[in-house]
């Protein structure tokens, strides 16, 4: 007998974690382990605070969680970084066919319908429909339907009308198109704010009159307080796997399918529509390949072709923000950070493109070392001193951040980023005064390096599959113990209006004039 895989099901989370971590560590508590937590509808909210200690690893996620993507502006820029939102949060992508070590197939597309060419990054499109439908079916010589399907969207017509207290803010006939497509076992939406569960149905026609049951679930939000039901568990054999005969059962509450199946099974790609060019693979099952299954390939990763004149750092290219300049150099310049932790966080960026500081030519790195001074001169000013720190990682213009702290906290500093480097198991080295960087990490290797304001130099080497906290060195100096500042850890929470960017970098260009290396 085939095991089965023992899932969670998650409404909207809209920044609960702790509500909803808490209660799947008590499920499993009582009723033993699981495989993955799936999550439908805004997992993200409008305060995301609970979701910072999960995120610097100090809380634990339970079990693996899996998460649709955003469904609005407001949450589309935490989705940006990586795949891996946090440890054991993954951002399982756009659209994409995740099947188990087990076998189990679970279809997901993220966001909310838009067939315009000015759609949004939170919303898809026709043509993300048709190429999940055709990573489902194609190679599969007798199709059986998936095990799940994932939208964060209602399906039209799957609620009868006396049974809605008010209209549905998020159907889409696109999503019913879908589901008379793939043939789930199980259906899971959120977004409505309510829970609601369609007796069973088949999605059958007349070219699959053998098809599975399939579930429709609805799921509430995380904690709400009409205590709707917003977490569901199911044990399932992967369809490819069950009997026939188990297929086939009839179920005592099975309802007419509440689709037009004749209608929507024969739908065919519109005239318009051009084959995707290869694109980049990240998640699972090859979520990006082309339609073409000749060329499906698992976890088969695209080049990345990098576009100099699309860098937002170098300076000649027509996407660098020149109003956050603070001073040019001969060989690098001194800008303002976007989103910075405070007033005076700067970046330290070569003028031509170079991917790290170990890449440099010597007259960069010179001047870098200029500007070093030049800055913790400006900062003594206020009685602050500067931190330092490169990361060689997920980036591809080199950028020396700098940051003022007070000077009195800088006591314990080393001991801070010590501490926190062994709790996200970082192996901080010291870099000897005789040594420099190239010396120690080779020229094409990731890395993240550190000076301390008591010129105190470290290096972590980063490699393996686990990678690195890309916010390590800014989630330090924001700590308590030395700014204070746990709110302002995402840059993208701190941007300012160009308008104030642009007067704050006015007044601190004439502050800085006394001590630019270029006077």
């Amino acid at each position: 007998m085939e095991e089965k895989i023992k899932i969670l099901l998650c409404g909207d989370v809209e920044g609960k974690f702790n509500s909803l971590f808490n209660r799947v560590e008590s499920i499993v508590k009582k009723t033993g382990n699981f495989d993955l937590v799936l999550c439908v509808g805004n997992f993200f909210g409008v305060n995301n605070k609970e979701f910072e200690p999960y995120k610097r690893g100090v809380k634990k996620v339970p079990v693996t969680t899996y998460i649709l993507g955003p469904n609005n502006e407001d949450t589309t820029a935490m989705f940006q970084e990586d795949s891996e939102i946090c440890p054991n949060v993954y951002y399982i992508g756009k659209r994409g066919l995740y099947v188990t070590t087990n076998g189990l197939k679970i279809a997901y597309i993220s966001g909310t319908y838009n067939n315009e060419k000015s759609r949004k990054d939170y919303q898809y499109s026709f043509e993300d429909a048709l190429f999940l439908r055709d990573v489902c079916i194609k190679g599969s010589d007798n199709f059986r339907g998936v095990d799940i399907l994932l939208t964060s969207q209602w399906p039209t017509n799957i609620i009868p009308n006396d049974k809605l207290k008010a209209p549905l803010m998020y159907p889409a006939d696109i999503v019913s198109w879908l589901a008379v497509q793939l043939k789930p076992r199980y259906h899971v939406s959120g977004l409505e704010g309510i829970h609601f569960e369609r007796p069973p149905y088949r999605i059958t026609s007349a070219d699959t009159p053998i098809q599975a049951v399939t579930r429709f679930i609805a799921l509430a939000r995380v904690a709400n307080p009409q205590k709707e039901k917003w977490i569901y568990a199911v044990n399932l054999t992967p369809i490819d796997k069950m009997k026939m005969s188990d297929i086939l059962l009839k179920t005592t509450d099975e309802t007419d399918c509440p689709y037009d199946v004749a209608e929507l099974s024969n739908t065919v790609i519109p005239q318009n529509q051009k084959k995707r060019s290869n694109e980049t693979s990240q998640f699972f099952y090859d979520m990006n390949a082309p339609s073409d299954d000749k060329h499906h390939k698992k976890n088969k990763r695209a080049k990345v072709e990098f576009d100099q004149n699309k860098c937002w750092f170098c300076l000649a290219s027509s996407n660098v923000e020149k109003h956050l300049i603070v001073t040019v150099g001969s060989e690098t310049y001194v800008a303002l950070a976007k989103g910075g932790i405070v007033d005076e966080h700067f970046l330290i960026c070569p003028i031509q493109h170079h991917q790290s500081s170990i890449h440099l030519p010597d007259d960069a790195l010179d001047e870098i070392e200029q500007f070093k001074e030049a800055v913790t001169q400006f900062y003594a000013r206020n009685d602050n001193v500067p931190v330092f720190f490169e990361r060689n990682y997920k980036t591809s213009h080199m950028q020396l951040q700098c940051i003022p702290i007070p000077a009195a906290a800088q006591q314990e500093l080393e001991d801070i980023f010590q501490e926190e480097a062994e709790c996200q198991d970082i192996k901080l080295n010291k870099l000897e005064p005789t040594s420099r960087l190239n010396q120690v990490v080779e020229g094409n290797k990731p890395y993240f390096f550190l000076q301390l304001p008591n010129g105190n130099k470290f290096y972590a080497r980063i490699d393996g599959p686990k990678g690195f906290p890309i916010n390590f060195g800014r989630d330090v100096v924001a700590m308590g113990p030395i700014l204070n500042k746990l709110d302002r850890i995402e840059w993208k929470d701190c941007v300012l209006a160009k308008e104030d960017e642009e007067m704050l970098v006015k007044r601190i260009r004439t502050d800085f004039e006394p001590y630019d290396i270029n006077d």
